[in-house]
C-alpha cells in the first residue's frame, strides 16, 4: 500500500513538472507570436508572403505544443487507469 502511494506521488510530481514546462512553452509561443505580429505590422519592407510564412510558423509551433500537451495528458490518464486497475 505504501509503495502504491509513493508511486502515485512520484507520478503526480512528474506530471506537475511536465505540465508546467508545456504551459511555459505555450505561453512563450503566445508571447513570441504577439511580438512577431507587432514587428510584422511595423515592418513595411517585409512582403506579405514573408509575413504569412512567419505567422504560419508561429501558429504551427503553438499547435505543436498544444498537441504535445494533449498527448502527455492522455498518457498520464492511461497510466492512472492502469494503476487503478492493478
Amino acid at each position: 500500500m505504501r509503495e502504491e502511494t509513493m508511486g502515485r506521488q512520484m507520478i503526480d510530481l512528474q506530471r506537475i513538472g511536465v505540465d508546467g514546462m508545456i504551459d511555459y512553452a505555450i505561453t512563450l509561443w503566445n508571447y513570441t507570436g504577439s511580438m512577431f505580429n507587432w514587428f510584422l505590422n511595423q515592418a513595411g519592407w517585409i512582403p506579405e508572403e514573408g509575413k504569412k510564412v512567419i505567422t504560419e510558423w508561429i501558429n504551427t509551433n503553438r499547435k505543436g505544443c498544444e498537441t504535445f500537451k494533449d498527448a502527455v495528458d492522455n498518457g498520464y490518464s492511461n497510466l492512472e487507469k492502469f494503476l487503478e486497475s492493478a
